[in-house]
């Protein structure tokens, strides 16, 4: 099934490249903060994260979470925010239907709260080990509490809970993933590392391009092209390393064995004007995204 895909940038975060990606620039440069808008022929309006609100700033007013905003300085243009830029394709916050969470770190779920009639779709564990952590500890794994709706535990779900069965071709490499609505349009796959069990999604756009969102899996298309890892400070703020590498291994697997799936990570400025550059011309040939 062919799902119509636009890629929003909600908000931008500013930080030192270098940390991010071995070799990189010491300089401070701006990270998108994605999000996808999907929409399902039964489903309706899909989210895959909300990137940037408002709300950030009220979470984090106050000490320690205001460490927080001092690490990741954040800039929300008005044209940026999520109302509008849906109003722009004719929607409401209130028309989605689905928000699919990829982790919960608050450049992700900061406008979870402006979504009054979305479900929302998780990775278990990836909550439950965050809700676990203390204070202090959550905070360094960008975890903001106060970003949640207070009704959020009776709208959620768990990817995890959907069918799970062997990837289609071509996201093979990747393993297994989870049919969220079991139509095989939508594949929620685990990229844990970065976060306790981060949720990639694989589709096909409208293009018939096959697509992997891949979250935080990696901040940039030159690390799951050449396996090149972030500095060690960012260790710091990983939840589990060895599940980092590995994770940016099997990334780097599918580009080498399928280079025509358009893997885009969520602040890569790259690979979002690269995918959206492709969809607004003709289909390249198999294998034209690997040479960008």
């Amino acid at each position: 099934m062919r799902l119509a895909l636009t890629l929003f940038d909600v908000g931008q975060c500013r930080h030192c490249e270098r940390v991010t990606l071995a070799g990189g620039r010491w300089a401070s440069i701006a990270f998108p903060s994605m999000v996808a808008l999907i929409v399902h022929p039964r489903e309706g309006a899909i989210l895959y994260d909300t990137g940037y609100a408002p709300r950030f700033l009220d979470a984090t007013a106050r000490l320690p979470e205001r460490l927080y905003r001092w690490a990741t300085p954040v800039a929300l243009p008005a044209e940026q925010q999520l109302e509008t830029q849906l109003a722009a394709h004719g929607l409401r916050p209130a028309d989605i239907r689905w928000c699919l969470i990829s982790h919960f770190h608050a450049d992700h779920i900061a406008g979870l709260r402006d979504l009054p009639n979305a479900r929302f779709v998780c990775m278990r564990e990836d909550l439950d080990t965050l809700r676990a952590m203390p204070r202090l500890r959550g905070l360094r794994n960008g975890w903001l509490p106060a970003l949640l709706p207070p009704d959020f535990d009776a709208r959620r779900h768990h990817a995890d809970d959907a069918i799970a069965r062997p990837l289609p071709a071509p996201w093979q490499a990747l393993g297994e993933g989870h049919d969220l609505f079991g139509d095989g349009s939508l594949f929620a796959v685990a990229l844990p590392g970065h976060a306790p069990r981060q949720l990639g999604l694989c589709l096909r756009d409208a293009h018939d391009r096959a697509v992997l969102l891949c979250a935080d899996a990696c901040w940039s298309h030159l690390a799951f092209r050449e396996r090149r890892l972030p500095a060690w400070p960012a260790r710091l703020v990983t939840h589990d390393w060895r599940a980092y590498t590995h994770t940016l291994a099997r990334l780097h697997t599918l580009a080498r064995e399928a280079p025509d799936v358009a893997i885009v990570p969520s602040h890569c400025q790259a690979s979002l004007d690269h995918y959206r550059a492709q969809t607004s011309a003709p289909r390249p040939e198999a294998g034209a995204c690997a040479s960008w």
